[in-house]
């Protein structure tokens, strides 16, 4: 493929929608087999344990995902390099990776330590007249146009020779460094909100963990303890009831709102926006679905996700749930408040004991008989209120700070198709 490169005419004037006011030069179109050095790296035998265990960070393609790539999970020896074809790459080096699990393909990152590589990441090493992290900058922002580029067949992979076939437009150096100041100021702000996220998650966890301890408790305006805490079966305060019944793929498209499997999977509370709808005749018995009602899925591919439970906080009409999941509904919101239930079944505590319901070897089930012996610890309503409004209130943050990340991320994409050619 190498040997094929030829140069793109770059004497037509080229310049962006959005630009630098400082910069008026037409810009340069090229392909990266011309302006970089693109190679890629290997493995050692796993045989021989000299290879391995070493200290020269190896990298394989589940780091690279749009960041600066510091540390490695793997190591292997200057035996393993000097025995296979690992190469070990300069700091700057752009890594892309060729193929990989889900979304891998296609994604970009920046070697910050020197470091080998597998055979599936690209390795591009940028010349003197092109700036690293705008290189980087812009494969970012191409991700799903370099998907696009893929070899075709039942496994769509990226290739040496498709990666240097790539078209690239670039300015002068001084303005290649503007833009990327500009952008990594950008990305330095997503940095930040994902860290203050992930601080606040990690918090919420925390307090969890002591709430449903008993560690940490409120009390009342007063500053006495509010009552200790009740232990009850499920079975005790409430019911079960199935999903749908009798229903084949023709029914589902058009009807009513039903509540779908990865509603309660996704979050601990139903979002009915993202209802499917369902047929349901007029004479029909389906079990409807109302406030307060709690839904555990039944089956999972592995037991850690086994009786994942999402709660309906919304006053509805005519609403179902799905056929692969089932319904708790209280006998009292006096004993289980709904938005309480709703962190309750969610927590570790609870997780770690419904997690040894699952049954199976390659898909796991639970038993909805087994789940109402479980024994929960309960407090006061009021109580129950209590906790559920400083942990609500703690998920309002997390859920600004996301929005705030979610519309720095569209304005930066914004910026990247003005910004590039």
């Amino acid at each position: 493929m190498s040997a094929t490169i030829k140069l793109i005419d770059k004497k037509k004037a080229l310049a962006p929608k959005l630009r630098f006011n400082s910069f008026n030069d037409s810009w340069s179109l090229d392909i990266l087999g011309n302006v970089t050095k693109i190679t890629s790296g290997g493995t050692p035998s796993r045989v021989n344990k000299n290879y391995w265990n070493g200290n020269i960070p190896w990298i394989s393609t589940s780091l690279i995902d749009f960041s600066i790539i510091k540390k490695a999970e793997e190591y292997i020896t200057q035996e393993g390099v000097d025995n296979s074809s690992a190469k070990i790459f300069p700091i700057g080096t752009i890594l892309m990776a060729m193929y990989g699990q889900g979304k891998t393909r296609g994604k970009v990152a920046i070697l910050g330590i020197e470091a080998t590589t597998n055979q599936a990441c690209a390795a591009i090493i940028v010349e003197e007249k092109i700036n690293n992290e705008y290189l980087f900058q812009n494969l970012a922002g191409r991700y799903d146009e370099i998907r696009d580029l893929s070899n075709e067949g039942g496994q769509q992979n990226l290739s040496g020779g498709i990666i240097k076939g790539i078209k690239f437009s670039f300015p002068s150096l001084p303005e290649q460094q503007k833009i990327t100041s500009f952008l990594s100021a950008i990305d330095e702000k997503i940095q930040q909100l994902t860290r203050k996220k992930e601080l606040l998650e990690q918090y919420k966890k925390g307090v969890m963990q002591q709430l449903f301890t008993g560690k940490l408790r409120f009390k009342d305006e007063n500053g006495k303890a509010y009552p200790k805490w009740e232990e009850k079966r499920l079975g005790e305060i409430g019911n079960t009831f199935n999903g749908l019944t009798g229903k084949t793929k023709e029914n589902f498209g058009v009807g009513e709102p039903y509540i779908q499997y990865m509603q309660i999977f996704a979050n601990s509370k139903i979002d009915i926006s993202k209802c499917g709808l369902v047929q349901i005749d007029k004479n029909e018995e389906q079990q409807r679905v109302q406030y307060g009602d709690v839904f555990f899925t039944t089956s999972s591919e592995t037991p850690d996700e086994i009786g994942t439970c999402s709660v309906l906080l919304n006053e509805v009409g005519e609403m179902y749930l799905n056929s692969f999941c089932f319904g708790f509904r209280p006998n009292s919101f006096e004993k289980l408040f709904p938005s309480f239930a709703s962190y309750l079944f969610r927590n570790e505590i609870f997780r770690r004991i419904i997690v040894r319901l699952a049954q199976g070897s390659t898909r796991y089930n639970m038993s909805k008989v087994q789940l109402m012996k479980l024994k929960v610890l309960l407090p006061s309503k009021v109580e129950q209120q209590k906790i559920a409004n400083y942990l609500s209130s703690i998920d309002t943050k997390i859920e600004i700070i996301s929005n705030q990340i979610n519309q720095t991320q569209t304005y930066k994409k914004g910026l990247l198709q003005q910004m590039f050619i």
